[in-house]
């Protein structure tokens, strides 16, 4: 069966697309490193565009990386912002580069239209703020949801802020993200970060966010054998969240063995790495010879899908974050005869975005592992380069001021 992983009302599916980047480790596998191609004028019909930073401001100038065209992205001076009714305007301390800005800078996805700022996963400190905010203050520090959503559409009533039928996305199209100096926010967007949390680890709220949904898809984990496929950022951020819901064991599966080993550093009882033969064997011999109860499949490839499908147990439940390929084909009678069933998990909404932060202020989940680079904004174009070409043991590079 050749399933279809459909093109969204909302295309924030690549944009904040969990595993861009790490399905390029697979591509011995898959043939090929790209994700979907989408199509550039259906993508900009489901959001709201309005002029960036670059086109802002022209009495005054900040820095940001702009991104001008496939492979060319330089920092450069462009206009300051000012914050309007409702807004904060934000120091920019942290920002996080997602594996599908490094497609934007490839210029493969058609979500990034030049020329622009990117960067959607960021937190920083509020330095002015707009007519008619009292929520926050100047010094305040915060982490951002970067979706502006209306309030008013079908599914904001609904609650479904994340599927906003006007949304605007930071960092996303002509929209420019937190890769500058400054950036203007909705006030609502803003979620206060602790003192005692770094920048840097406020920057992975926004991935945080994507892994917790899907996670919470899984329902009740207690005393519960659990495979996660990919440790890339959503994977081990996955990793992060079934620990903290109580999993009996936990079974994280990549092909690299560094990224293996931070999977341990946070808490993987077993480590599998698919390259070797032996690998569905390890998973029976963990298992009772029954398979997993839950597989969380965070690359989005018809090798790491059919993976997570081959080892559940009858019954089993697959969770889907990964979203890279339009089609895979997975074995539809083993779905059918073994009953097992699949849930898709996109993005995430408003109040567990909320949540995230929340458990983050509290030491509640350890997600520091992940970090494998500080860089200042000068350094940020070359390693998009560097993430583009290998990333290598690189997992998660942020830029901090």
């Amino acid at each position: 069966m050749k399933i279809h992983s459909r093109h969204l009302p909302a295309p924030l599916r690549g944009i904040f697309g969990p595993n861009s980047v790490n399905v390029a480790r697979y591509a011995s596998l898959i043939g090929t490193k790209s994700p979907t191609k989408w199509n550039a004028q259906l993508t900009e019909s489901n959001f709201q565009t309005h002029p960036g930073a670059c086109m802002e401001g022209k009495d005054r100038e900040m820095k940001g990386i702009v991104y001008e065209g496939p492979n060319i992205l330089g920092l450069k001076e462009v206009g300051d912002v000012s914050p309007g009714p409702g807004e904060v305007k934000l120091r920019v301390r942290a920002c996080g580069i997602c594996g599908s800005d490094v497609h934007g800078y490839l210029g493969i996805t058609g979500r990034r239209l030049p020329p622009m700022i990117m960067g959607h996963e960021f937190a920083g400190e509020v330095a002015e703020l707009g007519q008619g905010v009292d929520q926050w203050k100047k010094g305040d520090r915060v982490a951002v949801y970067p979706v502006d959503f209306c309030g008013r559409c079908e599914m904001c009533r609904k609650g479904d802020v994340h599927l906003c039928l006007n949304k605007r996305a930071f960092g996303v199209l002509d929209v420019d993200g937190a890769f500058a100096e400054y950036i203007c926010v909705p006030a609502k967007c803003c979620f206060r970060v602790a003192d005692q949390i770094p920048y840097s680890i406020g920057t992975l709220m926004e991935p945080l966010a994507v892994s917790y949904r899907g996670v919470e898809h899984a329902g009740d984990l207690t005393g519960r054998t659990v495979l996660i496929v990919g440790a890339g950022t959503i994977g081990l951020l996955a990793l992060a969240c079934v620990k903290m819901k109580g999993a009996a064991k936990i079974i994280l599966s990549d092909l690299s063995d560094y990224r293996l080993g931070i999977a341990r550093e946070m808490g993987a009882d077993v480590a599998v790495n698919p390259g070797n033969s032996g690998w569905k064997a390890q998973i029976l011999a963990q298992t009772g010879g029954k398979g997993v109860d839950v597989a969380i499949e965070a690359v989005g490839a018809a090798p790491t899908v059919q993976q997570a499908m081959a080892a559940l147990r009858f019954g089993g439940r697959a969770i889907w974050i990964g979203n890279n390929k339009p089609f895979v084909d997975v074995d539809m009678q083993e779905i059918v005869t073994r009953e097992l069933s699949i849930q898709g998990s996109f993005l995430y909404g408003y109040e567990e975005f909320k949540t995230v932060v929340g458990l983050v202020n509290q030491g509640r989940i350890h997600v520091a592992p992940l970090i494998s680079r500080e860089v200042s904004m000068e350094e940020t174009p070359a390693y998009f380069e560097k993430l583009a070409k290998d990333p290598g043991s690189l997992i998660k590079v942020v830029m901090v001021d």
